[in-house]
């Protein structure tokens, strides 16, 4: 039996409008609680007095990068099995490898497709909860 009550609450740190804007409209629209905020500063301390069920984290901000907001993340015994995904333009191979390294549980490189990201998410949010999962399509 599934909790439906249950809304799952996702951290979207992204600085560019248009992307915030595609995202919150397809998380909603899949029954999920996005919270917005457009540093990695904003993200650090929503993620110490908040709690969500995965974050989608752009790498390049305007103060604190991605993956500084990743290595605290990783750094937090509260929050070392949070999923992470990574949703940012650097596309090459040694800035997935980086990402991976860091403890990213998914990599999405801009542009990308709506349902993609939804499809990678519930996968990383079945891995958490121990429920099966089907993993993305790269």
């Amino acid at each position: 039996m599934t909790d439906h009550a249950r809304t799952p609450r996702i951290l979207v740190v992204e600085d560019n409008a248009d992307i915030v804007d595609i995202v919150q409209r397809r998380l909603r629209l899949d029954g999920m609680e996005p919270v917005v905020c457009t540093s990695g500063s904003a993200a650090k301390a929503l993620l110490d007095q908040d709690t969500f069920d995965a974050v989608l984290l752009d790498i390049m901000m305007p103060d604190v990068d991605g993956y500084e907001v990743l290595r605290h993340i990783r750094a937090s015994p509260a929050m070392d099995e949070l999923p992470v995904i990574m949703l940012t333009s650097k596309a090459r191979r040694d800035d997935v490898e980086k990402g991976h390294a860091m403890g990213a549980n998914a990599y999405i490189i801009k542009p990308f497709g709506p349902f993609d990201l939804v499809r990678t998410l519930r996968a990383c949010l079945g891995k958490r909860s121990g429920a099966p999962s089907t993993p993305a399509a790269s």
